[in-house]
């Protein structure tokens, strides 16, 4: 049963919402107090949070969310807000908040919205395998055909697997799709080992007896035995502790576990994938991961390659976030402006797939027909246009150019700099021009002068 915890001190709307949850066969947790409603998600008690905001020990619905993050950065959290302040709205969305609610609302509608979200969603550190209808993209690129090739190859095997790939490749989503096959029915549980602490990680992974420990206020059932006989994703394994990799070798090794606070062994049957953003290779080589437990692991590896490297899967992959957005929002986006379009084309995506759901939800949410640079957040814009204007620099500039090429060349090198600073510095100019030691001036004054030498290398092409 899924437990929603509701942080609200409205006597009616807890009744409102207690009756609702019994309809649709949930639980709902009423806590008035955050602090207390903190400590029953750092417990593990409740799959996502819906807070009506103003609470009577906080006010502020950014510190709410803060405070949830710190606990929990993925367990869904909702908001029901007194006033209809779209700005505050989109900046909490931005920040992480699945949707926001404002008077008058159906309760009804708010619980059947978290429902759904934690059909299609990982609520928290330990997931449960998503249901028959979860969606994938098929890209089409060479990059992406190779990579499934890799998936195909081990998908139905017993092998442990390294999955690797920049942040926000979509590692689990790979990981996911190796369960497809004979997997399919069995257990997925994925844990993200980059927020667990070492005192919180051997609880996570192999669970507790009630009392073991200070706050152990009930059994626990560790990922590794609710995976039993499925599979158990690790995600960012090379985060993890140095004495909890031991305990990890030996649960490899043995195939037992023992949970905090009990002597008595559990047989465990899983398939282990794990995930890195590094090699671990260069993980052990600096002494931070076993090598025992990564020659363990490294049966096989799949490698996701980085958005930037497989560019032509861009503009379908957009499409497809606009479709799902679309239907979580019942709009009809028909998709983003050439203008737009163009400049995605020159952009780098650091964050990758993730970076870019996140821009199109963003855009879909502020757009009408189709997403244009009107629906973009300012800072992005910012980051979209300086990569923009570099791309088109360097491709304006000839490899055989005269003298003056030089010029423009040490231009580039400076600006690129320049763009690397401001990048750090999350476009505060001030702070920007501090570091590069210049005075703001300076620094409007070299960017003008860059955008026209833009336009000037045009006449060498």
């Amino acid at each position: 049963m899924n437990k929603i915890l509701f942080l609200s001190h409205d006597p009616l709307l807890n009744e409102m919402f207690a009756s609702g949850a019994r309809e649709l066969s949930c639980q709902l947790i009423v806590e008035p107090d955050l602090i207390k409603g903190i400590e029953i998600i750092r417990g593990g008690h409740c799959n996502a949070v819906l807070a009506c905001v103003p609470l009577m020990t906080e006010r502020c619905p950014r510190r709410i969310l803060k405070s949830i993050h710190e606990v929990n950065p993925y367990i869904p959290v909702f908001f029901i807000l007194n006033d209809l302040d779209l700005a505050l709205a989109i900046s909490l969305t931005k920040l992480g908040v699945e949707y926001c609610y404002t008077r008058p609302f159906a309760v009804e509608m708010v619980l059947e919205n978290i429902l759904k979200t934690l059909t299609v969603r990982t609520p928290a550190l330990i997931v449960r395998k998503k249901g028959p209808g979860s969606r994938y993209f098929e890209a089409f690129s060479e990059a992406a055909i190779q990579l499934y090739t890799q998936i195909d190859t081990v998908a139905d095997t017993n092998f442990k697997v390294i999955i690797y790939g920049e942040t926000g490749t979509g590692k689990e989503s790979v990981a996911r799709r190796l369960c497809k096959g004979v997997f399919k029915d069995r257990p997925f549980v994925a844990v993200d080992c980059g927020c667990l602490s070492r005192e919180l990680a051997a609880s996570e992974l192999f669970g507790h007896k009630k009392g073991s420990f200070s706050g152990a206020f009930e059994d626990k059932t560790g990922a590794f035995e609710a995976a039993h006989n499925g599979t158990i994703f690790l995600d960012e394994i090379g985060n993890l502790d140095y004495s909890v990799q031991i305990l990890l070798l030996r649960a490899i090794e043995e195939k037992k576990i023992k949970k905090i606070g009990c002597n008595t062994e559990i047989d465990i049957n899983v398939r282990i994938i794990v995930a890195s953003n590094e090699r671990l290779s260069e993980a052990v080589e600096s002494g931070r991961f076993r090598e025992d437990l990564y020659y363990r692991l490294n049966e096989f590896e799949i490698n996701i390659p980085p958005l930037r490297e497989r560019m032509e899967d861009l503009e379908p992959f957009i499409n497809f976030f606009i479709q799902e957005t679309n239907d979580d929002l019942n709009k009809e986006i028909r998709g983003v402006s050439p203008a737009l379009l163009k400049k995605f084309m020159a952009y780098s995506w650091p964050g990758n797939l993730r970076e870019l759901k996140n821009v199109i939800r963003r855009g879909c949410l502020m757009a009408g027909r189709e997403i244009t640079p009107d629906c973009m957040a300012e800072d992005f814009m910012e980051k979209l246009n300086a990569e923009y204007k570099s791309r088109e620099f360097q491709d304006k500039l000839p490899e055989n150019a005269p003298d003056s090429g030089l010029k423009y060349k040490s231009v580039v090198a400076e600006y690129e700099e320049i763009l690397k600073v401001l990048e750090e510095e999350k476009y505060n100019k001030s702070r920007a021009a501090q570091r590069l030691n210049i005075n703001r001036k300076t620094l409007y004054n070299k960017i003008s002068t860059y955008n026209k030498l833009i336009q000037s290398q045009c006449s060498y092409s």
